[in-house]
């Protein structure tokens, strides 16, 4: 069902107001400590992705900064050091954030999801690691503070398409790029889809067609699902459920059995700080569907960023980095990411922990120094900082780099 019609002129009203704002906030000084003009907000960094922004062969960062409503440039230089390099403007509550070519121009970009205003934002990028909001803006409705979304070619055109979560309605929407930076109406509803929040996308029936898997937390004990999207190669998806623990963060595909079929890794926060922290894995069949393989618990706290699967010891099956927030009630944050090795047949076990800094929300796995060893970078949310941390290629890691996204640009 296509409901954008309803509500163009209240998109259109977004989008006005959506470019006043760049224009007033562009103006202000950047945030230069943990305050912001919105009465007791903190600036914090949270999801992060990595990309060569500035075409200089090295590995760039962009953080969404909640609080200050900025995203943070951080420029790489090929050891495992970052700069910052400047910040641009988004909109309020930027909670979301996806990098890919929307506009064919083979310069990356970036699409951020906002709550304030229920929608994503395409940045299109220069290659010289600056962003702008399209002309005229090109902001795409997510219907319900999404806080998540793709950048994937779901209907196998060669442009990237957005899917966004729409959890207040129980949906999930999806645009179709056209190539140049656009999403244009009319988008496609995909319903009865739970709560949607964290989500991943690869072929997990081996159809060629790109499908989905979005986790739906539910405060109720024992409701918390992941719904399987099997998708038609033109927008259609074919649906079902997979009962996981409560609280479903951050979901990851990959192939953790070494079978050449996709699989899936669950990881969350369960209610109470007693139990805290999972992960659970989950062996596909290549039909789309998931059998149980192992829950981990991963000791007190919450989870609301993302987990970072890569094979860091380098023995051929799929590790996991896992971020540990730490407590909310008690106020006790954690300065750790955990990681747990894969024997190649879904279970993990305990490996090193990584000290880092305060409350680390998001982790990704990426080559950041030019030595074939994965890498890890993750967001510290009290801190205002980002720690990139060298592999070795046997499951060690040593702190590079740690680097605030705060700092005032001259």
């Amino acid at each position: 069902m296509n409901r954008f019609s309803k509500r163009e002129s209240e998109i259109m009203k977004k989008i006005q107001f959506s470019a006043l704002a760049c224009l007033i906030l562009s103006a202000a000084f950047l945030p230069s400590a943990l305050a912001n003009h919105r009465t007791g907000s903190i600036i914090a960094p949270e999801l992060l992705v990595a990309g060569d922004f500035n075409q200089d062969g090295n590995m760039d960062l962009a953080v969404n900064c909640t609080g200050f409503d900025v995203v943070a440039i951080l420029f790489g230089d090929g050891q495992g050091g970052f700069t910052l390099g400047g910040h641009f403007t988004v909109d309020t509550l930027s909670k979301g954030l996806q990098v890919g070519d929307v506009n064919m121009d083979g310069k990356l970009d970036l699409v951020n999801a906002s709550n304030w205003g229920y929608s994503c934002t395409v940045h299109l990028g220069d290659g010289l690691g600056a962003f702008h909001w399209a002309a005229p803006p090109t902001e795409i409705d997510g219907d319900g503070e999404p806080v998540r979304h793709l950048l994937r070619d779901f209907n196998n055109d060669g442009r990237l398409d957005i899917a966004v979560n729409g959890p207040d309605e129980d949906i999930a929407l999806l645009y179709f790029g056209d190539g140049k930076g656009n999403f244009p109406a009319p988008s496609i509803e995909i319903e009865d889809v739970q709560h949607p929040f964290g989500m991943d996308a690869a072929d997990l029936n081996g159809d060629g067609k790109l499908d989905m898997v979005v986790g739906g937390p539910s405060n109720t004990a024992g409701a918390s699902l992941v719904t399987i999207l099997l998708g038609d190669g033109a927008g259609g998806f074919r649906l079902s459920t997979l009962s996981v623990l409560d609280l479903p963060s951050s979901n990851k595909i990959g192939d953790l059995n070494n079978d050449g079929i996709p699989d899936i890794v669950v990881a969350g926060a369960q209610p109470g700080n007693t139990t805290g922290n999972f992960i659970t894995t989950y062996l596909g069949n290549g039909r789309g569907v998931f059998a149980l393989a192992q829950t981990v618990q991963v000791g007190p706290g919450t989870l609301k960023g993302d987990i970072a699967l890569g094979d860091f010891d380098e023995d051929g099956n799929l590790d996991v980095a896992f971020p540990k927030t730490g407590t909310q009630i008690p106020h006790d944050h954690s300065t750790s990411v955990l990681l747990f090795f894969g024997d190649g047949h879904g279970h993990l076990s305990a490996g090193p922990i990584l000290t880092v800094g305060e409350e680390p929300h998001t982790v990704i796995a990426v080559d950041v120094n030019h030595d074939g060893h994965l890498d890890l970078a993750n967001t510290n949310r009290t801190d205002g900082t980002v720690t990139a941390q060298l592999g070795d290629g046997n499951g060690n890691f040593t702190v590079s780099s740690t680097t605030s996204v705060l700092s005032p640009i001259p």
